[in-house]
Formats: C-alpha cells, structure tokens, sequence
C-alpha cells in the first residue's frame, strides 16, 4: 500500500521547543500565522503547531482550528491519567485539553533526559488510548552516520512499534488521519544547519518505509533535521518525504509560512 494512497495531504509540523520565552511573543506568532494562512484552507498541507507545556491553551485558543492542529511536545510515562508525578503532564490530561498530537521519541528527550526504549514504549501505550496521534522521532548520531550505522540504529528503533502493529493495522480502517506519524531526524543535523544528500534522505525514507511495510504499519513519514525555507521546497520533491518537522524556523511566521506554502505542491 503507497501511503500516499491512504492519507493525500503532507504534513508540516512546527516543534517550538522550549520557545518563545513569552506569552506575548507567543501570540504574535501564532497570530502571524493565522493571518497569513487564512485564505488558504483549500491546499494547505496538515499544518500542526507543538508550543511548550505553558503555552498550550494559549495557542490551542487562538490557533484557526479549520487550517492549525495543535501538539504537545511530550507525554508522561508513568501513568496515563493521573499521580504523583512532579512536573509531568498525562495523556488524559492533553486530551482533555483538545490536544490531539504528541511528539514521543525526539533525540534531546533520548539524549538529555535518558529516555529509553522502556519509556517510549509506555508513552505511546498512554498516547494511543487516549487517542492522540504519536508523531515518533527516529535518527542517528553523527558518529553513526559516519561509520555507516544509519539503517541499523533505524531499525532497532523502530523494531519498538512492534508492540502497536496491531492497533495500526486497525486503525488504517479508520482512515480520518493517522495514529502514528515517523520523523526521520538525523540528530547531527538538528540545529545545525547540516542536512544529508537528497539522495540519502530518499534513500532513508525508502529503507524506513519498506521496513514498515514489512511489520504492515502504514504512517506518514517526514524528515527533520534544519528544515528550513531555503530547502523545503526541494525537500517536498523527494519521493516518499510525506512531510517535515520544522525547528528554528517555525519560530518565524514568514520562513514557516514559506515552507508551508512548499508542501502545497503535493495536494494537487
């Protein structure tokens, strides 16, 4: 099954990190955005906006829901609901919230808070029966890449959603939008301003489709890694890139609006 087929649009997704510092920024931007996406509801990509914890209502109350979805940046482990967890938030309390998206599994959660395969597989457990859509980050180290690990680590990364193949394999039925979104992000490329060949980006997104195929999980697959307006619209030509997750420049309405304007080009 071409993935394609099954959900047409592209996807762009904004990770605003721990960014801007202030409220008022905050809505600025994103009523920036909806300004500028205003009258274009009929050829937009999906277009999702992950703002901080803080943040969330905000964005979520302002945000056009017709054009913007909204994401949370992370989800606790431990419980699904509720506890004594300083500092968490749950997937029940996200989708209590309205959000409907959750980023599970980007590198600086791996590498700056130890979050291993045991803990990402709880968060997606929590994410998927709360009904919230899992935006799951993959990639590989500098070091990796260099010694020609970059298929391997892939897969021992994704060899995880094993434990899910049957929630979407089910979910495929549903066909609204997916449960499940894959974020190739390279981790030396991340906010660096490096990005791999085309070539190799198509080649990944190959390996990493076919290797889904193989476990029939069917998800969008996007690529992430200093996406920025320069690059998106060549990135959007690459087959089997269904979409990116955008950094640093989704921080800026223009460069942002630019890169969403990329993607357009894949509805027609």
């Amino acid at each position: 099954m071409n993935i394609n087929q099954q959900w047409q649009r592209p996807w762009v997704v904004a990770n605003w990190k721990m960014n801007p510092v202030t409220t008022t920024e905050t809505i600025h931007l994103i009523t920036e955005l909806n300004e500028k996406l205003l009258n274009q509801t009929e050829s937009l990509p999906n277009v999702v906006v992950a703002p901080s914890f803080i943040h969330l209502t905000t964005v979520k109350d302002l945000l056009n829901a017709s054009i913007m979805d909204i994401c949370a940046q992370n989800v606790c482990a431990q419980n699904a609901q509720k506890g004594a967890f300083t500092g968490e938030i749950s997937a029940s309390q996200l989708q209590n919230l309205g959000v409907s998206n959750v980023i599970i599994g980007h590198s600086e959660r791996r590498q700056y808070f130890l979050e291993n395969n045991d803990v990402l597989i709880e968060k997606i457990r929590h994410a998927f029966d709360n009904n919230l859509t899992v935006i799951f980050c993959i990639g590989e180290t500098k070091a990796q890449y260099e010694t020609q690990q970059t298929q391997a680590v892939l897969e021992s990364q994704l060899q995880i959603l094993e434990n899910f193949k049957q929630s979407l394999q089910n979910s495929l039925d549903e066909a609204v939008k997916p449960k499940l979104l894959i974020a190739y992000e390279p981790v030396w490329a991340i906010g660096t301003g490096l990005t791999p060949t085309f070539d190799e980006i198509a080649n990944v997104h190959h390996f990493i489709s076919e290797m889904l195929g193989t476990m029939q999980i069917y998800a969008p697959i996007l690529y992430g890694g200093s996406v920025n307006a320069e690059n998106a619209k060549d990135l959007a030509t690459i087959d089997l890139v269904d979409g990116v997750l955008v950094g640093g420049a989704s921080l800026q309405a223009t460069s942002f609006y630019q890169i969403i304007q990329d993607f357009c080009v894949k509805n027609g």
